[in-house]
This record gives C-alpha cells, sequence and structure tokens, in this order.
C-alpha cells in the first residue's frame, strides 16, 4: 500500500518546545507490475527468479519482501542485494528492481595447515557454486555446485566429487551425489586405534514442504576396510577388521528461519533424521540411527554480538544378523567439534585397553556467544559445552540418574574456554581453549587446545 505522510510543526508557548504532527493519507494498495534483474553478468535471471517470494500481480508485502532478500543472499553467489521500485504511470502498479552485485563463484585453492585433530595437511580444490553442466565453455550461471576436492595429511588422506543440482529439470527438486575416498591412520590426536578406509558414494534428492521446511534422502554405499589392529586390542575392534560394505538410506527434516546461513544472528534450526542400513538394502551391516538437533541464535545488546544455543541426540541400534553397531558407525564425544576441554573422542566408553569405542547413545549441548574483536577480521568467543555418549548395554545405557554432572564415565562431562576466529587471506582460522569441568576416567585433568583452519567465516 502506497501512503502520503505530512507533516506541520507549531511552537508550544507553555512549554517553549517544537510540537510535530503527523499526517497519514492512505492512497489505493499497490501491486507488483513487473520485477526486473540488473547486475547478473554470469548468472541466468531464472536463478534469482525463482528464489523471490513476491510475484507480479501481487499484493505488495513487506515480510514477503524481507525473505526474498533472505533466499538470494543464502545462495551465496552474490556480494550485495537491493530492491528499488519504478513507477509505470499506473497508480497502484510498481515495477521491482532486483539490483545485485555478483561475488566470485568459481576457486581454484590450495594451502597447507595444519589442526589438533589432523596434524599437518594439505589440499587442493576446485570448485564452483554457480556451476552450469550445460554452459560450454564457460560451465557458470546456473546455480549448481560443484567441488572436485583432495587432502592429503599426516594422519589422512581424502579425495572427492560432489555435485549438487538444486532445481532439476527446471522444478523444485534438489538432485546431487558425492563420490569420495577417506583414509585415515590410527593416531593419539584423533582417538582413533585402527586404520580406516572408507571409499565410496550416495545420490541426494530433496525438497522444499514449506517456506522454512524441507525434507532430503540420501541413499550410501561404500566399503569400509579396517586394518592395523592391534592383536591386543578388544573385541570390539578385533571384530571390525576387514572390509565390509553399508548401504543405508536416510531421511531427513530440517526446519530453518535463520536470516542468514552463513553468518546467522536470528533464528532457529530444527533437524531430525532416521538412517537404516542393511536389512532389504543389503550390505553386511544392519543398523539403524536417529538423530535429533536444534540450533538458536539471537543477538545480545548489540546486533554483532550474537549467542548460539545448540542441542543434540542420537540413538543407534543394531538388528538382524548384527551383534553390534560397527565402530565406525557409533557416536563419539570429546574434542574441537563436541566437548571443548576434553581430548579428541575420548569422552565417552572405552574398552580394557582405554581406547575410545564409542556408544549407541549421545546427548550434547552447546552455548556460545561471539563478539567482535576487529569488525570483519577477528571475532572472539565464550563457550560452554555439555555431554557425554552411552553404550546400549543394560549396564550402561543412558538414565536419568546420569543426566547429572560428576565424575563418574557415564555422567555428564562439560567444559568452558574461550576462543578466537580469525579471518585471513589463505582462510579463517579458528583457535579454542578449553578446560574440563568433570573428572573423565583416568585423564589428567587439564585444558587443551583445538586449531584449525577452514575456508568458510
Amino acid at each position: 500500500m502506497s501512503v502520503r505522510i505530512d507533516f506541520s510543526t507549531i511552537l508550544n508557548q507553555s512549554t517553549g518546545k517544537i510540537d510535530v504532527t503527523y499526517r497519514i493519507v492512505e492512497n489505493e494498495l499497490t501491486y507488483v507490475n513487473q520485477i526486473h534483474v540488473k547486475g547478473n553478468v554470469k548468472t541466468k535471471d531464472i536463478v534469482l527468479r525463482r528464489e523471490m517470494r513476491l510475484y507480479p500481480g501481487d499484493q505488495f508485502d513487506g515480510d514477503k519482501l524481507k525473505r526474498s532478500r533472505e533466499r538470494l543472499n543464502n545462495l551465496g553467489l552474490f556480494e550485495s542485494v537491493d530492491f528499488t521500485f519504478e513507477d509505470t504511470g499506473i497508480n497502484d502498479r510498481k515495477d521491482v528492481v532486483i539490483d545485485v552485485k555478483e561475488a566470485k563463484t568459481g576457486e581454484f585453492s590450495f594451502g597447507a595447515g595444519f589442526s589438533s585433530v589432523d596434524e599437518f595437511i594439505g589440499f587442493v580444490q576446485v570448485s564452483q557454486n554457480n556451476f552450469d553442466i550445460a554452459n560450454w565453455p564457460t560451465f557458470v550461471g546456473d546455480g549448481q555446485r560443484l567441488v572436485l576436492r583432495a587432502e592429503i595429511g599426516s594422519i589422512r588422506q581424502d579425495y572427492e566429487v560432489s555435485f549438487t543440482e538444486p532445481w532439476i529439470f527446471d522444478y523444485p527438486l534438489l538432485f546431487g551425489f558425492d563420490l569420495y575416498q577417506r583414509s585415515g591412520e590410527r593416531s593419539e590426536s584423533s582417538g582413533v586405534s585402527y586404520d580406516i578406509t572408507r571409499q565410496g558414494g550416495d545420490i541426494r534428492l530433496g525438497k522444499e514442504l514449506t517456506e522454512h521446511l524441507r525434507a532430503d534422502a540420501v541413499y550410501r554405499l561404500e566399503d569400509v576396510d579396517i586394518s592395523d589392529v592391534d592383536a591386543g586390542a578388544s573385541p570390539d575392534l578385533l571384530k571390525e577388521e576387514g572390509t565390509s560394505q553399508i548401504s543405508s538410506l536416510q531421511f531427513m527434516l530440517t526446519h530453518d528461519t535463520r536470516n542468514n546461513i552463513f553468518n546467522p544472528t536470528s533464528g532457529v534450526v530444527l533437524k531430525g533424521s532416521a538412517e537404516g542400513a542393511g536389512g532389504v538394502l543389503q550390505g553386511d551391516k544392519d543398523f539403524v540411527r536417529y538423530i535429533a538437533s536444534s540450533e538458536y541464535y539471537h543477538t545480545l545488546f548489540r546486533d554483532d554480538i550474537v549467542l548460539s544455543l545448540t542441542l543434540k541426540g542420537g540413538l543407534a541400534n543394531n538388528y538382524d544378523e548384527t551383534d553390534e553397531v560397527p565402530i565406525y558407525e557409533r557416536f563419539f564425544a570429546g574434542g574441537g567439534g563436541s566437548i571443548r576441554g576434553y581430548k579428541e573422542r575420548r569422552v565417552g566408553p572405552r574398552d580394557r585397553n582405554v581406547t575410545p569405542i564409542g556408544g549407541e547413545q549421545m546427548l550434547l549441548g552447546s552455548v556460545e556467544i561471539n563478539f567482535p574483536i576487529f569488525t570483519g577480521v577477528v571475532k572472539g568467543a565464550v563457550f560452554y559445552d555439555i555431554g557425554n555418549v552411552w553404550r546400549g548395554s543394560k549396564d550402561e545405557k543412558l538414565k536419568f540418574e546420569n543426566l547429572k554432572l560428576g565424575k563418574e564415565p557415564e555422567y555428564l562431562k562439560s567444559g568452558a574456554g574461550l576462543g578466537v576466529r580469525i579471518k585471513t587471506p589463505i582462510g579463517p582460522v579458528k583457535l579454542d581453549y578449553g578446560y574440563p569441568l568433570n573428572d573423565n576416567h583416568e585423564d589428567p585433568k587439564r585444558g587443551h587446545f583445538y586449531f584449525s583452519m577452514s575456508r568458510g567465516f
């Protein structure tokens, strides 16, 4: 709706102040006439238009316009997105102009780094976030994503090819696939006590059910090879030695109201997934796994101080001819990716050799506050993590009485600390220091640093 706002001022003799009177005159309802796109040199118009939530003929709606801007920013293809409105000569009709500035979406990168888990690692990657498989010879412009990546490190070697088409055949159905080989050597730093090689792939399908709710399905087929297991290892490890095939199908529901998926300052993410392996899908392992998680983002005091709350729970069970959930499909906790303050994968069940063997039940939570130190370059963080992993046996499974902080291995463990995130030309650097607030098995109670480099900030 268009409005005309007039105002008048008059001196109030009794108070000596100026009184301001606004007069708002409502005009006729205004409708969208046409939508024009400007500034997209490489990106096809359709890639932008299909994200719009305001269409020609619609009544102007501020909420729909705001959501359209959020969806365009979430594509990751543009540095800026602006809307302007143009008169059409018709009183109740206006044109909407989408003015964008395209970002660099193709990248050839290589480098090296160090993390507290993977030790030294080097990588080479070719990626295009605005790929177009049918647009020879530039192959740019359709909003597809292609990634070719190789990582070679002290204890890990990964190779991956990934392709995603968000609108298959111009229909709002996501299609994608991944082909990979991931190898890791046993290491004290990673908490893995065997060599493992996983090679295979998956096929992905996804569909938006509503504005904020989507459904996805993933079929995975891979061969897993376990080797170099110590002869004195526990039965859990010895029984996994050799090669097995995993054939699984996973279904996921995601409710996402974040204002920006790359740097959220508000919104909620709720996820639930159910995965089944073996059975009618064949393969050598029969198990099911359920995972539920939630994320909440909100600003505190200022727009650049962000509170994030996360909660995640998981349950896995074996069935049919599989006696136990494979150790490489279990849940693990401890380290930079879960409960900071403890060594990698060290929170949860261990065998007679004090080797982490994971569990079939998991509960994790985290509270973190991020704040700017040097705007756009350095962020600080304060965090508190809590959780544990439990086996599925009668003696060790999750019980209500175990949901308390304490010394016993099955009780919840917590850690707290500080961190910095630094944006550098070669990629973002993340450094956290966490201190364990509870005893864990017979491990020394001391703090740990977690250092890593990644490519998103």
